[in-house]
């Protein structure tokens, strides 16, 4: 069990008596709080946001949502989250990803919710994914000398949760102005600009796009691209050596992994997905934070890879383009949380909240009353085609992204989007994904000519040598 310096020297200072509480790791404070039984109204939690005017910490129970409307109206503040790489700047002695609800001890201007005060016995991550520190509302009191003290935050209670597509609202809930309230207030001219503005591509992306495009291209020539970026090489050396493929002998270079195992296509799809993936560092936690993204995106084009080659042989895509596709499938949700911060934030809790719900009907319902809805009424699946169109994707991708949860499109490039939704429909019964719990339609599995017996059989071969998959996702989400 171990704890940040500055946390445990804030400790000695205050003569704080505590307790240290270890835990499997994880990777969100919900799954920490079920790991060691703690409820969520004791669990303290903390949010780092910015504004013009700095830094500031907000410190609520993990029961609640920051109301972004009463913070701006208390302290005449109107903030946004701060990114991942702003937090570990600040947090340094911290684990990536953790934000200790200590201000002081970094030097930070700290508002705490009065809500966190409510139970006799507290706990909170002190820099370290496999450690709680528990305390008595006293000593936390103690700790928190010199932050202000106001009300800001609501219980997740008031959240609409639904067993069905219709989001239930409880009796005299608002839902416009509950989501308003959970939104900070941005200038939507300035949100639709910044989004003509798309993130661009990151160079080793572009370059590898143009050497798919350039029939003269070798695999000594895609070699030395990758390898301009050491870690997305270590990554594609890793994948080719997994269990997954079969290979006996060693990869020792990106040229190993394209002559002996990958090819070429495979391994300029797969390392044009991982280097756009670069162009984002969205939260981490939470069903669509960035761990649960890359694990997600990795099981998937595993999976939609592996599918394909069970296809006919007269029909079956190219292995590069379906990885790729199925990798990137989800690119919108990287672009919310890019450019609409708030929103994105607001989205990721309901998803949690809502785990029988498709994501498609939450976005419609709730992100569609929102300060960016002419922008986020588009849905992920549009708001990323946006994205892989904006830059010269292949086609296939970029229906892919577009299509991915339409079960019935049967257009352009339709076998890419389809082999996704069977992928994400299979991972789904793992609990990996987004997509709906619905057994796949027998008209798809007829179109794109595959048997689900054998599907089944690749899904279960997959799931028992996931731990390569889930060393790519670590990586990619880091």
């Amino acid at each position: 069990m171990s704890v940040a310096a500055r946390i445990e020297q804030a400790l000695t200072n205050a003569d704080v008596a505590y307790e240290l509480r270890g835990h499997i790791e994880t990777d969100s404070l919900e799954e920490a709080a079920r790991a060691c039984g703690v409820s969520p109204a004791r669990l303290v939690r903390a949010v780092l946001l910015k504004d013009g005017r700095g830094l500031l910490l907000a410190v609520l129970p993990l029961s609640h949502l920051i109301d972004f409307r009463a913070l701006e109206q208390a302290l005449g503040r109107r903030t946004v989250p701060a990114r991942p790489e702003e937090a570990a700047a600040v947090f340094p002695d911290c684990e990536p990803g953790t934000v200790p609800p200590l201000g002081a001890a970094y030097g930070i201007e700290t508002v705490l919710d009065p809500s966190v005060y409510e139970p006799e016995e507290l706990c909170f991550e002190p820099g370290a994914r496999g450690t709680l520190v528990q305390v008595r509302r006293s000593g936390f009191r103690r700790l928190q000398s010199g932050a202000r003290v106001v009300p800001f935050a609501r219980a997740a209670s008031e959240l609409p949760r639904a067993e069905t597509v219709d989001l239930n609202v409880p009796d005299g809930v608002d839902l416009d102005a509950m989501v308003a309230s959970f939104t900070p207030a941005p200038e939507v001219r300035r949100h639709i600009e910044e989004l003509y503005e798309l993130p661009p591509m990151p160079a080793v992306a572009q370059r590898i796009l143009r050497l798919r495009a350039d029939p003269a291209a070798s695999a000594e020539d895609l070699a030395a691209v990758v390898e301009l970026d050491p870690s997305l090489a270590a990554q594609v050396i890793r994948y080719a050596s997994s269990p997954f493929f079969g290979y006996r002998g060693r990869i020792d270079s990106i040229r190993d992994a394209i002559s002996r195992v990958l090819g070429f296509d495979m391994v300029a799809g797969m390392a044009m997905g991982l280097a756009a993936g670069r162009a984002f560092r969205n939260p981490p936690d939470g069903p669509l934070g960035m761990r649960a993204f890359w694990r997600h995106s990795a099981y998937c084009a595993a999976l939609v890879q592996a599918l394909a080659k069970l296809m006919p042989a007269g029909s079956r895509p190219r292995p590069g383009i379906a990885y790729l596709a199925g990798l990137l499938h989800n690119f919108g949700f990287l672009l919310m949380g890019h450019l609409f911060q708030p929103e994105f934030f607001l989205l990721n809790k309901l998803v949690a909240a809502n785990p029988k719900v498709a994501v498609t009907a939450i976005e419609r319902r709730v992100l569609c009353m929102g300060q960016a809805r002419d922008v986020l009424c588009l849905g992920h699946p549009s708001i990323g085609a946006w994205l892989t169109h904006s830059w010269r994707l292949p086609d296939e991708v970029t229906v892919t992204v577009c299509e991915h949860h339409n079960a019935d499109y049967d257009g352009n490039h339709a076998f890419y989007p389809g082999l996704v939704l069977v992928a994400n429909r299979l991972l789904r019964r793992h609990g990996i994904g987004d997509e709906v719990q619905e057994p796949v339609p027998e008209a798809l599995w007829a179109r794109l000519g595959l048997d689900p017996e054998r599907a089944e059989e690749t899904l279960e071969a997959l799931m028992a040598g996931g731990e390569a998959l889930d060393a790519l996702a670590s990586h990619l989400a880091a």
